[in-house]
């Protein structure tokens, strides 16, 4: 048993020179190669688990800080709070409900900071949320987290035998229409094209994320523990490694919902729940400058606070699926044209799919379309009743 373990975690460590500095890069051996999707999530969330109580363990002792909040309302409010422990979400539940279900974000010293994240010290604090006059940071985030969790979606959605790598969710501006995430499915499914149905089945799992009301969670850990996480997917090695070189620290920022851990660079949004309207809408090629294809994901979502009826929505979602982000692509990928290849038959998929994601259900309406259907069928049929009694009315009247 000991031999196996040993066998599974093993690693073959690499120095890379990397201009004047040396950084590490962990690289699987075969052994270790052949977890299984399930197996590489329970190993990710225990190394995560383990690097978040070892930076708990580093503050035994409790410390105060002073937090200003400098917001338009309750300006100059100060908060006694817990370093390190304490989060902007904990000063907000000190305001007042409204903050808590509005806040999207807070700028910590003018910087922008997550719901979720402990705060390290004394600052002053301001709330964001998407009806502020500049949402632009908000909307980022919203992006970036809606990416985050198609990832998530698509990594589960395939049974265990098919390897899936996620690459990464390029920084794609909101007004493209579509948030992405590159993805290096099984070569096995290198002729595979999604159907509508597939579609609707990522859908499907996204809203499921949704109903879960899930806090997305935020961990700042140096970059070999990053790369011992994420040790068996060479994309994210070298994403790990672009982002590692960008400050001295070799600091990498890790997000987590659930137990979906992935790299970025963040703020994202407090919880799952504030997205409202999601839909996964096209998959693309791009081509590959090296042997694996590497498949474009494209999505488009509303938060909760921002609802768009069901007409505004059909464009929004018919705008989305057009080949996005051309200057954000990975690497060297420039895109081809989306050729729309025969797909394959159901008893195919079958075997391809966890069974979440070969339903024949149809796809569940937003909530704004099935209001307006009620009110439409009300309306009818408070016509029919009212017309036919006016007739009847008026004829005993003349009578």
């Amino acid at each position: 048993m000991e031999a196996l373990t040993m066998g599974v975690r093993a690693l073959r460590l690499w120095r890379v020179a990397s201009g004047l500095g040396i950084s590490w890069r962990f690289i699987a051996t075969s052994p270790a190669s052949q977890l299984s999707p399930t197996e590489l999530t329970e190993m990710r969330n225990d190394l995560f688990n383990k690097e978040k109580a070892r930076q708990l363990s580093l503050t035994p002792r409790t410390e105060k800080i002073e937090v200003k909040h400098v917001g338009k309302t309750d300006p100059g409010t100060v908060f006694v709070m817990n370093k390190n422990i304490s989060t902007p979400y904990s000063c907000a539940m000190h305001l007042s409900e409204w903050y808590c279900r509005k806040s999207i974000l807070a700028l910590v010293d003018g910087q922008p900071w997550d719901m979720y994240k402990p705060l390290t010290k004394s600052c002053e604090i301001k709330f964001l949320t998407f009806k502020d006059r500049d949402p632009g940071e908000v909307n980022k985030a919203y992006w970036r987290s809606c990416a985050m969790m198609m990832g998530c979606v698509i990594e589960r959605a395939f049974k265990d035998e098919y390897m899936v790598n996620l690459v990464r969710a390029p920084e794609v501006p909101v007004i493209s229409g579509a948030f992405c995430y590159d993805v290096v499915l099984d070569s096995k499914l290198d002729e595979w094209m999604p159907t509508k149905e597939n579609l609707r089945s990522f859908t499907k799992d996204a809203h499921a994320l949704i109903y879960k009301d899930l806090p997305f969670e935020t961990l700042e850990v140096e970059a070999k523990v990053a790369l011992e996480i994420f040790q068996h997917n060479k994309y994210k090695i070298d994403f790990i490694e672009e982002k590692a070189s960008q400050n001295p620290e070799r600091i990498v920022k890790l997000h987590r919902i659930g137990d979906f851990i992935d790299v970025s660079e963040g703020p994202l949004i407090p919880r799952t729940s504030i997205c409202f309207q999601y839909e996964v809408s096209a998959v693309h090629n791009l081509q590959p400058t090296q042997p694996s294809l590497i498949r474009r994901f494209q999505g488009v979502s509303l938060p909760i606070h921002l609802r768009a009826h069901f007409t505004i929505w059909d464009k929004l979602l018919e705008r989305s699926r057009k080949m996005g982000a051309r200057e954000e692509q990975v690497g060297d990928f420039p895109p081809r044209p989306n050729q729309l290849e025969p797909s394959r038959s159901l008893r195919e998929e079958e075997m391809v799919f966890r069974p979440s994601c070969i339903s024949s259900l149809p796809h569940h309406p937003s909530r704004a379309r099935v209001w307006f259907g009620i009110c439409n069928w009300a309306l009818r049929t408070f016509v029919l009743c009212l017309v036919p009694a006016f007739i009847l009315g008026m004829s005993r009247y003349r009578t």
